[in-house]
């Protein structure tokens, strides 16, 4: 064990002396976090193409609620999946779906009305996802617009809310004769009002979705689902996030992570290029123990840099969820890419094919696991690849961890992924390695 501890300073000793590297590995990730921080503002933005996949809930389960809903799924952007206000919030908050909106009940009675006040809508977003959720605003709203088109087309649909209204008017006591005139005036210009638009939209002009005027369909009410909590009730399941920097820190972590296995897989080659490897290998030092040594150097490396991002993003405004959950995905996310930099450290015999094939890598796996672009604004099936990355399987994990707030149950399916790549690839980079050096 002494000699693997040797072997592990000695490579740290020779990373740290490297001052281009050890730039990427240190301040690198920082420079990223701030970018990403700064541009996500409080809390997270985005954009891009792809479907926006929301949950909704249907609480009213009406003739107008399931119209509205049938418009929305007409939107080619848009993806939405009926679940329960339970189901929906998890989903959310697991980054499932970019965010749930909830039909109240009532809102059949108040939709596409032009008296009385709009019907309410909730939206509740994931935090990293705030551009998507304009987007989502606009498809709402012109849902509400061609439902009030809806409501025009089809007359006999409004005139028992007209009858409501004047049955309403006659039983108010507290309404003067002069009022009920006025009003009941104002109903029968807007019963004219309808039957004028029907004629209209019968000769095939349509009023859906123009919102002119000033007039407002929805009142729609904005929260952020980022703590797992009561979903019954929306004033605590709507939580703001706390910090920017819970959303931007897990990714910079990733790229100082990345950054360490590109390092350690190049000194590698380097030290077999060099002939400092054979030297090693005659020495009485086993062969496992020098890969054994090299291994837990970029393990320790890796825990270094997360520990360092985690303190410096704290002292930002991070506040983690569960710092224990963190140290766990920690050390998942450091042997998975201790045994990345082990297949990437064989997969040439110079340095220079090592680093080039080394940075390919690391960007492809970068690129399908969400460090660079959010998975969502993939294709379809290059989003079904994504899950063969263990970058996107890392930032599950560390975002669970510090602001997805996942328990122990959901934090086992990345932590288990993880470990399972670490070995795998460990144990491929070292085949590789013996036949090599055979």
């Amino acid at each position: 064990m002494n000699r693997i501890l040797s072997m592990a300073l000695k490579d740290i000793k020779l990373i740290t002396r490297d001052r281009m590297g050890l730039f990427f590995i240190c301040v690198f990730p920082i420079l990223m976090g701030l970018f990403f921080g700064l541009v996500m503002g409080n809390p997270g933005s985005g954009s891009g193409g792809g479907k926006i996949k929301v949950a909704i809930v249907d609480q009213d389960d009406s003739e107008t609620s399931r119209s509205f809903i049938e418009s929305l799924t007409k939107i080619e952007n848009l993806e939405l999946e009926s679940a329960t206000r339970e189901e929906a919030a998890n989903s959310v908050r697991k980054g499932k779906r970019v965010g749930m909106i909830v039909l109240p009940e009532g809102f059949g009675e108040r939709a596409g009305n032009f008296w009385g006040d709009p019907p309410d809508i909730e939206i509740a977003r994931d935090p990293s996802r705030a551009a998507e959720t304009a987007m989502l605003q606009g498809f709402i709203m012109q849902g509400m617009g061609e439902l009030v088109g809806q409501r025009f087309q089809d007359p006999g649909s409004m005139r028992p809310m007209l009858q409501q209204a004047r049955e309403d008017l006659d039983s108010s006591e507290q309404a003067s004769s002069t009022q009920k005139m006025l009003v009941g005036g104002f109903l029968d210009s807007v019963e004219s009002m309808i039957e004028s638009a029907s004629e209209v939209t019968g000769s095939g002009e349509s009023i859906a979705g123009n919102n002119s005027g000033g007039m407002q369909f929805a009142n729609i009410k904005i929260g952020d689902v980022s703590r797992n909590v009561d979903p019954k009730s929306m004033s605590a399941q709507l939580s703001k996030i706390r910090s920017q920097w819970d959303i931007s820190f897990p990714q910079a972590m990733l790229w100082g992570v990345l950054s360490c296995v590109t390092g350690f897989s190049i000194s590698i080659a380097r030290e077999r290029t060099m002939g400092t490897f054979t030297r090693l290998r005659v020495a009485p030092i086993s062969k496992q123990s020098i890969l054994a040594g090299k291994a837990m150097a970029c393990f320790l490396t890796s825990l270094a840099v997360m520990a360092m991002m985690t303190v410096f993003g704290i002292c930002l405004g991070m506040q983690p969820a569960s710092y224990l959950k963190l140290f766990a995905a920690s050390i998942c996310v450091a042997i998975a890419f201790t045994g990345i930099m082990m297949v990437v450290s064989v997969l040439g015999k110079t340095e220079q094919s090592v680093s080039g094939a080394g940075m390919a890598i690391i960007m492809l796996l970068a690129m399908l696991g969400g460090c660079m672009i959010p998975a969502m604004f993939l294709p379809g099936f290059l989003q079904k690849i994504s899950f063969l990355s263990p970058v996107r399987w890392a930032i599950q994990a560390i975002e669970g961890a510090i602001w997805r707030e996942f328990s122990w149950s959901e934090m086992m399916m990345p932590l288990s992924v993880l470990i399972a790549f670490g070995v795998v690839f460990f144990l491929v980079g070292n085949q590789i390695l013996k036949r090599q050096t055979a």
